[in-house]
């Protein structure tokens, strides 16, 4: 894993899995180069952005699913970024919810901690 801060490789993943036209072998390529806590913060907003009560959730939940069965790998990613401090301070201050529609915000900040 590269740790890759890449705004647009991000961008890709978190578009891809939440609009579809991103093949998973694509996906993997894509998480397996990204810094641990953007593919924690992707994959927990999938979740709770689209709750399996929400009838649009099941494409997206779909892909992610999709996603771990190529990539195995996504999930230890996952949890080393869940155990991060920046995804600490983020869920301390936010809601992965709030960023629905305004996921590329959620990205820009979390890529400003990073870097920082």
């Amino acid at each position: 894993m590269a740790n890759s801060t890449d705004r647009t490789q991000a961008l890709r993943l978190l578009n891809g899995l939440e609009n579809g036209g991103l093949a998973a072998f694509d996906g993997r390529v894509l998480a397996e180069e990204l810094d641990p806590v953007l593919v924690n913060a992707i994959v927990r907003y999938l979740r709770e952005a689209y709750p399996a009560s929400d009838p649009v959730a099941s494409p997206v939940l779909e892909r992610v699913v999709e996603l771990t069965k190529v990539y195995p790998g996504l999930v230890s990613s996952a949890k080393e970024g869940e155990d991060d401090s920046i995804t600490g301070w983020f869920i301390s201050e936010r809601s992965f919810r709030e960023f629905r529609g305004r996921s590329t915000v959620m990205i820009d900040m979390l890529i400003d901690k990073l870097e920082s």
